[in-house]
């Protein structure tokens, strides 16, 4: 098992799944195994269930298997950090029956029987915290809404027999549990254990396994808090349409912003009358420029820093015009104080790129964070800042 958990990243990123959308000529690729880690309190359980358990001790072999039968009784509480890796705290046990033929060992009850053996009972305990592997999520990716699957588990914890003599011992718990969906908060379990204990957890030392056992089966529900499932990260996607239809707008204001660049040349060739007032004229051919950013980052690429190369000229242009940085994130991804900071983060760095790359005096730029936002359409596009003439 943990071999194959070894290899698990490998299988992960082999094993993906592309769906192609032809009409408006989509092309996404979804990772089945990949989920947005949860918070803490997100994805914890209840479970309770009840059955029959088998004492394997020393000499119970000696006696009838029907006999050795005892009723258990399991209650836990656990979380599942991912869809295929989680932990609980179970406490199980109830009742333990097995056979001696000694008549002064612990927890003997009656007379001797006449095949020469003793019956015993004890009443006791198991705390244990296990380790639980969704097999089905682990090799099959994450689904919600899957029927059945199977979790193994492995653990530690002690035993504590509450029939005088009480004693107490280490054990090492392992099992099966076969968890089938009734609804998104309930599911019934058939589960499968078995605990190995000390060699004194039924009185007696001997016998030639060195330790005493319990096998059990039982059955029953568990019960998923709010708060639970997994989110999957929302695709980033922007289809060939969208796409072109930014291209042609980018196109569009190049166009124009040519056409006043050449009205500009030719108003400044022209004979200027003598004004006897000096008056400071701000500019109306200035566009928004915008800078975008990938997912997470406030790193500005080499392309987009060229093109502040274009907003930096006009700017050396008007000294005395002055701009507002406006930086953005999307509010589709992260958390809001994580997009408070990181719009934050982006509008400063094309302030760092405007007056260390090209120049331009800090004093002309103001900046404003806006946090996560969802006003410009696909969440990539939220993903920006825009630079404004603020005159």
């Amino acid at each position: 098992m943990l071999l194959a958990l070894a290899g698990l990243s490998t299988v992960a990123m082999a094993q993906q799944k592309t769906q192609i959308v032809e009409e408006i000529d989509i092309i996404q690729v979804e990772d089945k195994y990949q989920v947005i880690t949860n918070p803490f309190w997100s994805n914890w359980f209840f479970s309770i269930g009840g059955g029959a358990s088998v004492l394997l001790g020393d000499e119970d072999q000696h006696g009838k298997f029907g006999d050795r039968i005892s009723p258990t009784l399991n209650v836990a509480v656990g979380k599942w950090f991912t869809p295929g890796l989680g932990l609980r705290l179970q406490y199980s046990g109830l009742q333990a029956r097995g056979f001696t033929y000694d008549a002064g060992a612990p927890y003997v009850r009656g007379t001797q029987l006449g095949d020469g053996y003793y019956k015993q009972r004890f009443d006791y305990m198991n705390l244990h915290g296990d380790v639980m592997f969704n097999l089905n999520a682990l090799f099959g990716g994450y689904n919600p809404y899957r029927v059945y699957e199977v979790i193994p588990y492995l653990g530690a914890g002690f035993t504590y027999n509450y029939t005088k003599p009480h004693r107490k011992s280490l054990a090492l718990n392992g099992g099966i549990i076969n968890r089938f969906r009734l609804s998104n908060a309930v599911d019934i379990n058939l589960e499968l254990s078995f605990m190995g204990v000390e060699d004194d957890f039924d009185g007696q030392v001997g016998g030639s396994r060195g330790y005493d056992g319990m096998v059990s089966a039982s059955i029953g529900l568990t019960y998923r808090f709010p708060r639970r499932g997994f989110s999957r990260p929302t695709p980033q996607i922007i289809s060939q349409v969208e796409l072109a239809a930014m291209q042609a707008q980018l196109a569009e204001m190049a166009a124009e912003n040519a056409q006043l660049q050449s009205a500009l040349k030719q108003a400044e060739s022209q004979p200027v009358e003598e004004i006897t007032e000096t008056t400071y004229i701000v500019p109306m051919d200035i566009a928004t420029r915008t800078v975008f950013f990938n997912i997470g980052s406030a790193e500005i690429s080499p392309r987009e820093a060229m093109n502040l190369s274009y907003l930096a000229e006009v700017m050396q242009k008007y000294p005395e015009a002055t701009y507002t940085v406006n930086g953005y994130a999307d509010s589709a991804t992260g958390t809001p104080e994580f997009n408070q900071e990181l719009s934050q983060k982006r509008a400063q760095a094309v302030v760092d790129v405007l007056v260390n790359q090209y120049g331009i005096s800090a004093d002309r730029l103001s900046i404003d964070a806006n946090g996560g936002v969802d006003k410009f359409g696909q969440p990539i596009l939220n993903r920006v800042v825009l630079v404004d003439s603020t005159e």
